[in-house]
């Protein structure tokens, strides 16, 4: 009987153990893009969307690489007429069922002081750090400024519809 009451626990055990990465999973992911370096540039910026497909709300708490001397969320917002960046203090909200871009503009994973240059059509990879689902490590391409695609998945709902309208003749 001790032996049945051991076994179940550990079974109900291993359950809630593996409840956990369900939950993590439940983040996901465009496709991460470096801003590829160009000359002796020494700061550069990834950028991602991430969809939280879950019923609970999170928050990106911090980035880590090994790429540069610092990782930091950074914000782009107009300040006065004046676009001004500034680190992100306490995280970024991801309500559940919402997508956050990081993008040129707004929220980006600023590194500084690179370690070596982000050459363009390169992979690198990055840590982003979420208060529930933990640690996620994802890999992106360098590219050239113009050829940054984060974004663009938004002008595709910004296109025009030509509809027939039926009208009633009575």
């Amino acid at each position: 009987m001790f032996f049945m009451r051991m076994s179940l626990f550990a079974f109900f055990a291993a359950l809630v153990g593996m409840a956990q990465p369900v939950v993590a999973s439940e983040i996901m992911f465009g496709p991460l893009q470096f801003r590829a370096t160009v000359g002796s540039m020494s700061s550069s910026a990834a950028y991602v969307s991430i969809m939280n497909h879950g019923k609970m709300a999170d928050r990106l708490l911090d980035a880590t690489s090994n790429l540069a001397r610092k990782t930091e969320l950074h914000q782009m917002e107009m300040d006065n007429g004046v676009m001004k960046m500034r680190p992100v203090e306490g995280g970024i909200d991801l309500p559940a069922g919402k997508t956050i871009h990081l993008a040129p503009g707004g929220y980006h994973v600023m590194l500084i002081g690179l370690n070596a240059p982000l050459t363009a059509d390169s992979i690198f990879e990055i840590t982003l750090v979420f208060q529930n689902a933990g640690e996620k490590t994802i890999k992106g391409m360098a590219m050239l400024p113009s050829d940054l695609k984060v974004g663009d998945h938004l002008k595709s709902h910004e296109h025009k519809h030509k509809h027939k309208h039926k009208h009633k003749t009575n």
